[in-house]
C-alpha cells in the first residue's frame, strides 16, 4: 500500500497529486508545530498543531485514491453512441436469444459465492477424497487457471495430469470439475504479456486464509507495475494452452512437467523478424521463461550453451552477426562472446 501511494504522488493524476501532497504537507505541519509547541510551552503552535492534525484526518477520508485515479470516459460522439448502443443491444438479445437470459450478473455471484464456500471448506482429507473419484494419477501438478472461457472458469484452482491420449484437468469451482482435451489438440502454450490486471479484485477466493489457498498462493500470478498517462496500472503475463486456457506464469513450469514436449509459442515483433536468425530467437525465447520464472537461471545458461554450440557450424560472418546480435540485446553476456569466439577460431583452424 506505502508503495503505490508513493507512486501515486509522483506519476497519479493531477487530483490524485494534490490530494495525497496536501496532506503530507499537513503531517508534516502537524509534526513541526508540534515540536515547536514542546519547545517554547506555547498553546498557540499546540493549537495550530492539533487544527493541522484534524484537517489532515478529514481530508484523508474524503476520498479514495481509486477514485481519485480514475479517468473520466473518453466522450463518444452522438453516431458512434447510437451506433455502440445498437451493437450492444442486438449483442445483448443475441445472447439472450442463446442462453434463454440465463445468464447475468445474478448468476455469477451466485457461482462466485458458491465457489468461495466450496473451497474455504475444502481440506487436505477432501482434496485427496475428490481427486481419488475423478481417477487422479500419481503424477499430477497443481495450477492456477487465470480463464478458461469454454468452461466459464475464471481465477481457479486446478489440478492436472495426463493419460495416453488426453489431458486432464481438475478445477475446484462450486465442486470439483473434471474436463479432459485430446493430447492432439494441445497444439502449443502461447506466450501473452502485458494482460490487464486488478491485484486488489484478481483471485477474490485468495483474499481468505484456507487450505487451498495456502496450496495454491506459490502459483498466484507475477504482478507488474506501469505508470502510463500519469496513472498507475498492472499486468500480469500469462502463458495460455491451446486450445484456450490461461494459467499464470507461476503455472508453468508444473504445466511443462505434464506436456515436456509442448511446444512454446510467442507472436511478438522479434520472434516474427525476418532480421534475427533461429539461434537468437531460440535463446529469446529461454529469455522470456526465464523472466517469468518458468525456468532458472541455471537452466537457462544451459541451454543457452547448447544453442551456442549448434552456432558453431555456422560461416563465419553469419556466427559474428548473431552472436553479437545477442551480446546487443543482453541476451548472453561477454564470457559467451569471448568463450564460444575462441572455440569457433579453435574448430575451423582444424578444418
Amino acid at each position: 500500500m506505502m508503495q503505490r501511494i508513493i507512486n501515486t504522488m509522483f506519476h497519479g493524476t493531477v487530483k490524485a497529486k494534490l490530494f495525497l501532497w496536501s496532506i503530507f504537507i499537513m503531517i508534516l505541519a502537524t509534526i513541526g508545530l508540534t515540536v515547536f509547541a514542546a519547545a517554547l510551552g506555547s498553546y498557540v503552535f499546540g493549537a495550530g498543531a492539533a487544527a493541522c492534525g484534524v484537517a489532515a484526518f478529514i481530508t484523508s477520508q474524503s476520498a479514495s485514491l481509486e477514485q481519485l485515479n480514475r479517468k473520466k470516459p473518453a466522450s463518444v460522439p452522438k453516431a458512434g453512441r447510437e451506433k455502440r448502443d445498437k451493437a450492444s443491444h442486438t449483442g445483448t438479445d443475441k445472447e439472450e436469444a442463446e442462453t434463454g437470459g440465463m445468464v447475468n450478473s445474478a448468476d455469477r455471484k451466485e457461482k462466485a459465492q458458491a465457489k468461495a464456500a466450496y473451497i474455504a471448506s475444502m481440506n487436505e482429507k477432501k482434496l485427496k477424497q475428490a481427486m481419488k473419484e475423478h481417477k487422479v494419477r500419481q503424477k499430477h501438478v497443481f495450477l492456477l487457471i487465470d480463464s478458461y472461457p469454454e468452461e466459464q472458469l475464471e481465477y481457479t484452482p486446478a489440478v492436472m495430469w495426463r493419460t495416453d491420449t488426453q489431458l486432464h484437468i481438475l478445477a475446484l469451482e462450486g465442486s470439483a470439475l473434471e474436463f479432459a482435451i485430446p493430447l492432439h489438440e494441445v497444439t502449443g502454450i502461447l506466450f501473452q504479456p502485458n494482460q490487464p490486471a486488478d491485484p486488489e479484485r484478481d483471485y477474490p477466493t485468495f483474499r481468505y486464509s484456507s487450505f487451498v489457498t495456502k496450496l495454491y498462493t506459490p502459483y498466484l500470478p507475477t504482478y507488474h507495475e506501469l505508470a502510463r498517462e500519469g496513472e498507475l496500472r498492472y499486468t500480469k503475463n500469462l502463458f495460455q494452452i491451446r486450445p484456450g486456457i490461461s494459467v499464470t506464469n507461476t503455472s508453468v513450469r508444473n504445466v511443462m512437467e505434464v506436456l515436456p514436449n509442448i511446444p512454446f509459442l510467442v507472436d511478438d515483433k522479434v520472434n516474427n523478424s525476418t532480421y534475427f536468425d533461429e539461434y537468437f530467437k531460440e535463446i529469446y525465447r529461454y529469455s522470456l521463461l526465464c523472466k517469468n520464472t518458468v525456468i532458472t537461471l541455471e537452466e537457462y545458461h544451459r541451454s543457452t550453451e547448447k544453442v551456442l554450440q549448434g552456432m558453431l557450424q555456422l560461416p563465419p560472418k553469419a556466427f559474428v552477426r548473431s552472436l553479437q546480435e545477442m551480446k546487443k540485446y543482453h541476451l548472453v553476456t561477454s564470457e559467451y562472446v569471448t568463450k564460444y569466439s575462441q572455440l569457433y577460431r579453435q574448430k575451423r583452424e582444424l578444418k
